[in-house]
């Protein structure tokens, strides 16, 4: 057997953000300043985890290659050397301000750009926005997962909105219009006469935006007396 060698540039942590928006703002898209915790490469040796002037050397253990082999029968065996931890590299002198890790814990603030239509659940990924990598590898990902609080009057099923509104009887049985709320502001609507009580009546294109920028939603409302039919049942 063998093993695979530690040593050399290693890919950085990708992170995870939470982040909450209001129901408007995920109708209508924001932008959000956010605070990041993170570890980034260290200014004063830029990654190498030695004191300046003083370069890491090769490992006089295991001779630059970060594993120790042994053969106790007919396989080779390889473990990883303790004395440079698999790097292939010793610092004899480590950098003061990160102790020798290579790598400093700072706190960066970023502006995320939050799509019109984005639903709970989905993330948004801000490459090279993670944890600074080791031995100059690259950087990590961010990754923003919403969570869009729910709206007193709007239930989303898709990029279409439901919602109840009363009618009154004589609308219902003469016709008329009526003022309906909508994402952009109130809507009005033509109630055609003899209308049945609990009817439901679609506002195209007045929905959700599709999140990928396709087109819109509908809202779907419906007289209210059919939910207060529901509750009772």
């Amino acid at each position: 057997g063998g093993g695979r060698r530690r040593g050399g540039p290693q890919r950085g942590a990708d992170l995870r953000y939470d982040l909450e928006v209001t129901f408007l703002q995920s109708a209508t898209g924001v932008e959000q300043t956010i605070q990041i915790p993170r570890h980034e490469t260290c200014a004063t040796c830029s990654g190498s985890g030695a004191a300046p002037g003083s370069p890491p050397t090769q490992c006089g253990q295991c001779r630059g290659t970060g594993q120790l082999r042994c053969q106790p029968g007919f396989f080779t065996m390889a473990r990883t050397c303790s004395q440079c931890r698999g790097t292939g590299k010793v610092i004899s002198k480590p950098c003061q301000t990160c102790r020798g890790a290579g790598t400093t814990e700072q706190t960066r603030k970023l502006t995320v750009k939050i799509p019109a239509g984005i639903a709970t659940g989905q993330r948004l990924r801000l490459t090279g926005e993670g944890e600074a990598g080791t031995q100059g590898g690259p950087t990590g990902d961010l990754y923003v997962v919403i969570f869009v609080q729910e709206h007193e009057f709007f239930q989303r099923d898709g990029n279409d909105l439901h919602c109840s509104v009363p009618l009154a009887f004589t609308t219902l049985a003469l016709g008329g219009e009526i003022k309906v709320q909508g994402i952009d502001g109130d809507e009005t609507v033509k109630i055609p006469e003899s209308t049945q009580t609990g009817s439901t009546f679609r506002l195209r294109g007045k929905g959700m935006p599709d999140v990928s920028g396709r087109g819109r939603g509908d809202i779907l409302f419906t007289d209210q007396a059919a939910y207060g039919l529901a509750e009772q049942l």
